[in-house]
């Protein structure tokens, strides 16, 4: 005989939040829109990877340089913020992280600039469909009564945001550029939503195009 197993109601509407929470996060969409892979580049893998953030407040640098960097070691880099090493809330100097790159072994380092966020518009004009009169009994009747059934579809605007993100990956031995990409994100939930698919979009094409050693 099976045993039933009661589940408290509080477990159930966590666990629908959660999957409510995942199916948002999973329906933002990252696409690269240019790529640009360097060929001269001849560096191979790249295994420790310093990852710089371009914002205008130090809690988002922190944040983007925090996910992208855990984004490369879920991907078996090694990976470190910069602001680790140079906390600074100012611009860095070319000398404070050239030091840093020279003195930590880092292989590539990669820098993230926001381009710019837009809003795309769409407007769809209304319709009127009239139904097809062979539908009806034949004679003059069955074409007058069509001529009364007509479908009506309203119009819409509807409003896209697009985030414009540039990514650039140079070779830490002797800063020749290596790699680079524009990415748009689709209607982000959130900048921490922007963040993530922004993030898995990158690591994705490392790995794709082979910059990324395990």
């Amino acid at each position: 005989m099976r045993s039933r197993v009661s589940v408290p109601r509080s477990v159930l509407w966590v666990s629908l939040a959660l999957v409510a929470l995942l199916a948002v996060s999973c329906a933002t969409r990252t696409r690269v829109s240019s790529q640009w892979l360097s060929p001269d580049y001849d560096g191979g893998p790249m295994h420790k990877i310093l990852v710089v953030g371009v914002s205008e407040t130090p809690l988002g640098r922190r944040t983007y340089e925090d996910r992208f960097a855990d984004a490369l070691r879920g991907a078996g880099a090694e990976a470190v913020a910069s602001y680790q090493p140079l906390p600074s809330d100012d611009r860095l100097t070319r000398e404070d992280l050239e030091r840093v790159v020279r003195r930590d072994g880092f292989d590539g380092v990669i820098v993230t600039r926001l381009l710019g966020v837009e809003h795309e518009t769409t407007v769809t004009p209304p319709t009127t469909t009239v139904v097809p009169s062979y539908r009806y009994g034949r004679g003059y009747y069955g074409y007058y009564g069509s001529g009364y059934d007509v479908v009506h579809t309203p119009g819409r605007t509807s409003t896209t945001e697009i985030v414009r993100v540039e990514t650039k990956l140079w070779n830490a031995a002797n800063s020749q550029l290596a790699w680079g990409i524009t990415s748009e994100t689709f209607d982000p939930t959130s900048t921490d939503d922007a963040i993530a698919s922004v993030t898995k979009k990158l690591v994705s094409q490392l790995e794709e195009d082979g910059l990324l050693a395990r």
